[in-house]
């Protein structure tokens, strides 16, 4: 439930972005907020602090930002706390900027090797997804030893899997099929 509640809040926020052609001040604008939400422990205490009311927590975060983001955020800091929904903001604000990167054309790819990749590497890596994605690919390169040899791409939902921690899982299955036969 809370989940669809805050892609309602997001998505009605991003509709009026599109209308007002303001994603990307709109994004800025929420990337900073959801940083001073998530990051800084003492505005989370006051917004996790059971006995401070809504209102006060939504005095603090309009002092806090008054003046710094648009009215229009402002509005919605305003809806989400007045509706006691100050737990989900957080949420709300990483759904809207997924989709506004979602609008332009942004996926994250996570790479993972066995030990650290070349920048070029993953240069060529992130070329190849773009052109085949069609879409702006930001890559996140990871190291797993586990994985022996071979990269693992995910993108989209998709696995490209090709590390020998893969490929000896398999022959091993196929060992084993072979015996049982």
């Amino acid at each position: 439930m809370a989940q669809l509640i805050s892609v309602r809040y997001a998505a009605a926020l991003f509709e009026l972005a599109l209308e007002k052609d303001c994603i990307d001040k709109y994004s800025d604008e929420i990337k900073l907020i959801r940083d001073a939400v998530t990051d800084d422990g003492e505005i989370m205490k006051i917004l996790d602090h059971p006995q401070i009311s809504s209102e006060e927590k939504l005095k603090i975060l309009t002092s806090a930002f008054e003046g710094k983001v648009s009215a229009d955020i402002m509005g919605l800091i305003n809806i989400v706390f007045r509706k006691n929904r100050e737990t989900e903001l957080a949420d709300i604000l990483n759904k809207y900027l997924d989709m506004a990167e979602k609008h332009k054309g942004i996926v994250y790819a996570t790479v993972e090797s066995a030990c650290p990749l070349k920048a070029d590497a993953i240069d060529e890596i992130k070329a190849k997804l773009s052109n085949k994605l069609n879409k702006q690919v930001i890559v996140e390169a990871k190291v797993v030893p586990e994985l022996i040899g071979g990269i693992r791409i995910s993108v989209e939902g998709h696995v490209i899997d090709s590390t020998i921690k893969t490929q000896l899982s398999e022959l091993k299955g196929k060992l084993i099929e072979t015996r049982l036969a």
